[in-house]
């Protein structure tokens, strides 16, 4: 056999054997995760453990009014593949981690306080809302009234405060925002349009902000205000904190799926759309929440999708 005849027999065998990684490659793809529940008998999703509302741990397990959407999605997904048994992990996640998880095909669903954006929508998928939030802000109840008045939009800067001209304020305040949230981009350009500028700090959790709030090493948290409610109400510096009275944007929530995987976003809005036409909506709403007013009665009737 001459160079050139085994030149052209190892490219050819190259390229079946590509052809073979490449196919199986993209029936893993396709598989998607019902597909793989069916044959490991195992979900796993993904869970915020600093996210009280919608997802923390009580007690060692997970819990939250994402949380517990979530497992009305892992029942139908039991009863869609008449699997009763099907074993359903939760993962706790950060803010940063969930969805490098969520890509890597380590959790299947991401429970927590997802936003969906453009961006995000490039790599993953989003069920219907499950929430109308927007972003807080937290302060200690004796915090500097200046600063509380121009979050809540009593003052009116006529040109920028605070890191640029600290005389007005007496101080260069330092906010805290959690990382890998929306809430950063968000809280910028909101406070840029009040001509607002602000020394930002990047916090892991809730709870390390809350705790510079409290030591008053952060004038402010910003965060989801639903969050920041409840920690204000139930968490360790309850009586300390006041939530301010307003929201700087409004983002809806979500729960995140892999991208392109159809048959489980079909399945996860099914479910979804008809829990929020059901009475059980209204209770599980109160238990984490309490009872819901006209707008979330509404909300929910809106997103809800017909069979």
């Amino acid at each position: 056999m001459n160079h050139l005849s085994f030149f052209l027999r190892s490219l050819r065998v190259t390229l079946i054997a590509a052809g073979l990684v490449l196919g199986a490659a993209s029936t893993a793809v396709a598989a998607g995760v019902l597909d793989k529940a069916r044959e490991t008998g195992k979900l796993t999703f993904g869970y915020r453990a600093d996210a009280r509302p919608f997802a923390y741990t009580d007690a060692g397990k997970p819990a939250g009014f994402s949380v517990a959407l979530c497992q009305k999605v892992a029942d139908a997904v039991k009863a869609e593949l008449n699997l009763p048994n099907l074993q359903i992990e939760f993962v706790p996640v950060t803010a940063t981690s969930r969805f490098e998880l969520l890509q890597q095909g380590r959790i299947d669903l991401s429970c927590g306080t997802d936003t969906p954006t453009l961006a995000r929508r490039a790599n993953f998928d989003f069920s219907l809302p499950i929430f109308l939030a927007g972003t807080g802000a937290v302060m200690r109840i004796d915090g500097d009234r200046r600063v509380r008045d121009v979050l809540a939009g009593r003052a009116e800067p006529a040109k920028p405060l605070w890191r640029g001209n600290p005389g007005e304020l007496g101080q260069n305040v330092t906010a805290a925002v959690v990382g890998g949230t929306t809430v950063e981009a968000s809280l910028l350009e909101a406070l840029r349009r009040r001509r607002v500028e602000v020394n930002v700090v990047k916090v892991p959790d809730y709870a390390a902000g809350i705790q510079m709030v409290l030591d008053r090493s952060a004038v402010v948290l910003f965060g989801d205000r639903p969050v920041l409610l409840d920690l204000a109400q139930r968490g360790p510096g309850a009586g300390q904190l006041l939530v301010i009275e307003r929201r700087f944007t409004r983002e809806p929530f979500a729960l995140a799926l892999p991208r392109g995987d159809s048959d489980l976003r079909l399945l996860v809005d099914r479910t979804l759309s008809r829990l929020y036409r059901s009475p059980e909506i209204g209770t599980l709403y109160t238990t984490y929440f309490g009872a819901p007013g006209a707008l979330a009665k509404e909300f929910f009737q809106t997103v809800a999708l017909p069979e």
